[in-house]
Formats: structure tokens, sequence, C-alpha cells
């Protein structure tokens, strides 16, 4: 992660919250994860069957941000709702 700022955009994106130590070490924790997820883009391809079939992560296409669904309509649709909130039935 280029900063500290990046780990707190993600945490409030995640709905979670850290404190100053926590931060640091996720700070930490992230550029590790980043260094192997970079690591990936030097693994060659393998078609394991001799289809010619597999796909390279040069060939994903990009992360593009779209306008988000307006909350209130998809509560709308839920078979049972309470104060804007979906309710989730009990499974067990």
């Amino acid at each position: 992660m280029k900063s500290n700022a990046d780990v707190e955009w993600l945490a409030e994106l995640s709905k979670i919250s850290f404190g100053k130590e926590e931060l640091e070490k996720m700070s930490v924790d992230m550029e590790s994860i980043m260094a192997i997820m970079d690591s990936l883009l030097d693994v060659k391809p393998v078609d394991f069957d001799g289809d010619g079939a597999f796909v390279t992560l040069d060939a994903l296409r990009g992360d593009i941000a779209l306008e988000s669904f307006d909350p209130s309509l998809l509560v709308s649709q839920s078979k049972d709702a309470t104060d804007g909130c979906f309710v989730i039935p009990k499974a067990l």
C-alpha cells in the first residue's frame, strides 16, 4: 500500500475501524499481500488440458466503478424489510 491512508480507505469501504497500532500493522500486512499479488504477474499460464483455453491476468476486464443502486429500491424488492433494512430469515 502507498500509505496508511490507503488502509484507512479500505477500512472505511469495509465498514471496519482500526486503532493507530492496528493501522500500522495492517499497513505492513497489506504491503506483504500486495507483493504476493504483484508476483502473480510473473506466473506463466499453463494449458493443462491442451485445448489452448486459458486466461492471462492482462486479458481480464478493468475494475470500473459504476453508479450504485438506490438502496430504497433494493429494500422495496424484499419480502421482509424493517427500518429500511433487509430481514434475513434465521436458517438454523
